[in-house]
């Protein structure tokens, strides 16, 4: 398992954050994205996901995660 952080950025200022988050491969961060949408009120802010090096491997937008968090892929 490897660690990611989320982080919820508006205006590139970071106003929501979860550290350390272990998961199985980056495919099982999308369901914690589009939870963190539903949460978020800031429809043209963006959800920012880091690997322990501190590198950007998920970047999108809350408007964009939102629209797609019901979508079945498998249909």
């Amino acid at each position: 398992m490897k660690l990611y952080d989320f982080e919820v950025l508006k205006d590139g200022v970071v106003i929501s954050t979860s550290h350390a988050i272990a998961l199985p491969d980056l495919a099982a961060a999308w369901p914690m994205i589009a939870a963190m949408a539903k949460t978020v009120d800031e429809p043209r802010g963006r959800i920012r996901v880091t690997d322990e090096a501190g590198g950007i491997v998920i970047l999108t937008g809350v408007a964009t995660a939102r629209r797609y968090a019901d979508v079945d892929l498998a249909a």
